[in-house]
């Protein structure tokens, strides 16, 4: 049929292996599916596995929008192409710019490769130590978050967490340097000195009482705060 039309060399039994498709999933086969596959098929083309690092290439894309910059790095199992675009006038050297394999139309060598980029070895143990670091900084961020405390309580949170060292005790509660506890409605009332020293609760207070105000009235938050609230979700 068509693929055998554009691949002759090709049948799907030598094909569907490649693409981790049993053979007994090509009597499910639509149109759809075949149509995948001769897209991934056609990639392989467009797009060689020998393209080396450095490379200076020209990327047109299916919107017919074009690229040009050096092969940072490809990879066929996730079908993605990085390639590395010089920048002039910024303190940047360069950028890297990731493209899904699906979106390249063609792709043109251009003269005047770069010596690649040297690329740091890395093990796997590294990679996992890296890992958990990443996940040990997503869960001390989401211990920032209160979904028990109200609006007013998490903002003054938000505020006293800025620049000091707070966390969250017995649900609702703040805890700021084990020096002032505040409780809800988390209004300056609340704030209750633990060591007793009153220039640190005073401070604190302080900070308490500019949250609030700053919840209440959105005019008085700073201008980069005012310009994210504005924002729609999922922007």
């Amino acid at each position: 049929g068509e693929l055998g039309r554009r691949y002759p060399w090709f049948t799907l039994a030598r094909i569907y292996p490649l693409f981790g498709i049993r053979s007994s999933s090509l009597r499910q086969f639509r149109p759809r599916s075949l149509k995948r596959l001769l897209s991934l098929a056609g990639m392989a083309e467009i797009i060689p596995k020998t393209l080396r690092p450095g490379t200076k290439v020209t990327v047109t894309l299916v919107n017919d929008s074009s690229v040009t910059g050096f092969v940072h790095t490809h990879d066929q199992s996730t079908r993605l192409l990085m390639l590395r675009m010089p920048l002039t006038h910024t303190t940047l050297s360069s950028e890297l710019r990731c493209l899904a394999m699906d979106a390249v139309k063609s792709l043109v060598v251009e003269e005047g490769g770069e010596t690649p980029k040297a690329v740091k070895p890395t093990t796997k143990k590294a990679l996992a130590a890296r890992e958990q670091l990443a996940l040990r900084h997503c869960e001390e961020m989401m211990a920032e978050l209160n979904d028990a405390a109200s609006a007013e309580g998490q903002a003054v949170f938000d505020a006293l967490h800025k620049t000091l060292d707070c966390k969250w005790v017995d649900g609702v509660a703040i805890n700021v340097l084990d020096q002032v506890r505040i409780e809800p409605p988390y209004s300056p009332a609340q704030c209750a000195s633990i060591d007793g020293d009153k220039d640190a609760h005073e401070r604190i207070v302080k900070i308490v009482q500019a949250a609030l105000s700053r919840s209440e009235d959105p005019s008085k938050a700073s201008p980069k705060a005012a310009k994210a609230a504005a924002i729609p979700p999922g922007i």
